[in-house]
């Protein structure tokens, strides 16, 4: 019997074209014989239809692809269904790819190489923009040379080490995740449209697994189409306080999931109080930009994460110390 994986994409994007790249790169994939691959694309009713960039695709064997069509819930939510519509007796891996991201050749034979050596999940090494994806964490400096063009290496660590390093940084990208799916099958992405939900399915992965393996090696490359996050990250979107509310949302959700040791609940609230600085600061800055803004994060904090008022005094506290280091990042000139 062939090993079997699937690759869910979830799709909303307003050019053509950025969707057949991405399949493209899926069905480029050098894989040895013995191997057949379902691409699942969920339609998160995008403004343009996949099927303007899939119309005249016939996959080559053994790659089949299959179109899903749901209401609007992000990104997360669209792989929910893309995983739904799996069934655990006919997929042995699964891997996400985002529709205007890229694979590079190599990158689902070495993930199964890994996975075939007793790992439950797998990731590799993108390029974000200019520089590759590990190079913004410590833990992957400190232990790898991850400069463009470093050689590559591979390394496999516990479960319990993983769920300590993604309890704080988010080190895996999504579209370089790889993972056998009978044993975590159950497994669905938070309900979390802008951050965390991602981040919260690798924790969980990792609590659940004995080994992780990962890769240095660059294996895919991050496009610019529809992002839900990026879009929100700049001061002045509109969705910047929602991103924040999910990324407090994640730690609640974190520290009433998981039994965390001490330890592990003082970072994971190290995170929280950050994000909380963070999101008083925008949200008394919106009051002079965009005051409903404000009102609307105040409402829905209230609604999801009233616990967040018990922080309000010590935050508002912090909040010139906090304007005083950004005034500070923001003399220092970009390297």
């Amino acid at each position: 019997m062939n090993t079997r994986i699937a690759v869910v994409i979830p799709y909303f994007q307003r050019k053509p074209g950025i969707l057949r790249r991405a399949v493209d790169s899926v069905i480029a994939q050098n894989l040895p014989g013995g191997f057949d691959v379902k691409i699942v694309v969920v339609d998160d009713e995008s403004p343009l239809s996949p099927q303007n960039d899939l119309r005249d695709l016939d996959p080559p064997s053994p790659y089949s692809i299959v179109v899903l069509n749901r209401s609007n819930g992000g990104p997360g939510a669209a792989r929910n269904t893309g995983l739904d519509h799996l069934d655990p007796a006919e997929t042995d891996f699964v891997a996400f790819l985002d529709s205007d991201d890229v694979w590079f050749s190599g990158h689902l034979r070495q993930a199964v190489a890994a996975l075939a050596d007793g790992a439950d999940f797998y990731f590799a090494n993108s390029m974000h923009d200019s520089v590759t994806s590990f190079s913004y964490y410590e833990y992957m400096t400190k232990n790898h040379d991850v400069r463009v063009g470093a050689q590559p290496e591979s390394r496999s660590i516990s479960g319990n080490e993983a769920f300590n390093e993604f309890l704080v940084h988010c080190i895996p990208h999504t579209s370089n995740v790889v993972y056998k799916f009978p044993p975590h099958c159950d497994v669905r992405f938070a309900k979390l449209r802008r951050t965390g939900e991602d981040q919260l399915f690798w924790i969980t992965l990792a609590k659940r697994s004995s080994k992780v393996s990962y890769s240095t090696a660059v294996m895919g490359t991050r496009g610019e189409g529809v992002s839900v996050y990026r879009e929100a990250l700049a001061w002045d979107s509109v969705n910047a306080p929602d991103r924040l509310i999910d990324g407090l949302v994640f730690r609640d959700k974190l520290a009433t999931t998981f039994d965390l040791d001490p330890t592990q609940r003082r970072l994971s609230e190290q995170e929280a109080q950050v994000t909380r600085d963070h999101l008083v600061f925008l949200c008394l800055r919106n009051l002079r930009y965009r005051p409903l803004a404000t009102l609307h994060a105040a409402l829905r904090i209230s609604r999801e994460l009233p616990s967040f008022w018990l922080h309000f005094p010590k935050t508002c506290l912090r909040v010139p110390a906090h304007y005083r280091t950004f005034k500070t990042q923001a003399a220092v000139p970009q390297l």
